[in-house]
């Protein structure tokens, strides 16, 4: 026995046929149950290790593709779960969640997935279309997916070209003025042209589901923008006019037609006063007819004295002031003695 001492631990190595320990400070440990505890935790790690080869797990909106590279075969397990595969088999994730593919540029130089599409108008304009598409793989035909497209790069090598195409194959069918006017129409055509080429691939129709088109921008040429807003506020003043003339027009009947009617009104009462000053007229016209009717009668059908009173009457009508008129009983001509006024003087009546 060969002891060794330290500052701090005396170490005693005994050996014996029967026996090993290890002596510390006093207390003897078990070198068997040392090696017994050792062997287990490797058993652990073991175990541990093995059961990674043979379980796998999948969260929610995944799929995992199971492949057996021996036997060639594959399957599906949907999320969320926990699956046992052999240990040489392995397994693919891929997302079953909505995605976006997005394609547009900001005045910074910033863009999205890919940068905006540059497109040709109907009339031959250069515009630049900004735009996101909402898509999602189809659980049951996500196997389908997954042998056209093993590095999964569907979005990258035909849905983004695809995108493209249709965008531009839209935009081409109008105008540069009517992607202004028409934007909700051309969002929706893109969406079923977007549609129909996917539904063109094989290996996408099933598999890949369109959500929804979120159509950003179209983004116009400087020139063309200042262009359109300087004929649009050409046709507002146009408009302007159009609606002053108009009300001014209106205004002008109006005031013709109540100008109409005030002198139809005003020739009515004009009619109706005439009306009635010719009934008043005769009216008085047969009362004083009936009048002149009743003194000849009362004079015992002298006519001529009648009208001699009658012309009498008349002539009192032009002589300002008292007068006399002396009758003659044998019915000649009376004469007329005007009747002279006299005023006395203001100091007259003072005094």
């Amino acid at each position: 026995m060969t002891p060794y001492k330290s500052p701090l631990y005396i170490f005693t190595l005994v050996n014996e046929m029967e026996d090993v320990r290890i002596q510390v400070s006093g207390r003897r440990i078990n070198w068997r149950a040392g090696i017994g505890f050792a062997i287990l935790m490797v058993a652990i790690v073991i175990a541990l290790v093995f059961a990674g080869t043979v379980v796998g797990n999948v969260s929610v909106s995944e799929a995992a593709i199971v492949v057996d590279p021996l036997g060639g075969g594959k399957r599906v397990v949907i999320g969320p779960k926990m699956f046992f595969k052999l240990p040489w088999e392995y397994y693919v994730k891929i997302y079953l969640g909505i995605e976006s593919l997005s394609m547009w540029t900001e005045v910074t130089g910033r863009t999205g997935d890919w940068p905006a599409i540059t497109c040709l108008t109907k009339d031959g304009l250069e515009v630049k279309v900004d735009i996101s598409v909402r898509w999602r793989v189809d659980p049951n035909h996500v196997l389908e997916l997954y042998e056209a497209y093993p590095r999964l790069d569907w979005e990258d090598t035909t849905l983004a070209s695809l995108l493209r195409e249709s965008v531009r194959d839209v935009i081409s069918r109008y105008t540069a003025v009517e992607t202004i006017e028409k934007r909700s129409e051309i969002s929706r055509k893109i969406v079923d042209t977007f549609k129909e080429a996917i539904a063109s691939e094989s290996n996408l129709a099933k598999a890949i589901i369109i959500e929804g088109v979120d159509l950003r921008n179209i983004e116009l040429p400087s020139d063309f923008k200042r262009a359109v807003e300087q004929k649009l506020a050409e046709e507002q003043q146009k408009l302007a006019a159009e609606f002053k003339k108009e009300r001014l027009l209106i205004e002008a009947n109006a005031t013709a037609t109540s100008q109409i009617l005030q002198a139809r009104g005003a020739a009515l009462a004009s009619i109706e006063k005439a009306k009635g000053e010719a009934q008043a007229i005769l009216i008085k016209a047969n009362a004083t007819a009936q009048a002149y009717k009743l003194i000849i009668m009362s004079l015992g059908g002298n006519q001529s004295q009648v009208a001699y009173l009658l012309a009498l009457k008349e002539a009192l009508k032009d002589i300002e002031g008292p007068v006399i008129v002396v009758l003659s009983p044998s019915g000649n001509v009376a004469p007329i003695i005007p009747i002279p006024v006299t005023t006395t003087s203001t100091s007259s009546s003072k005094e």
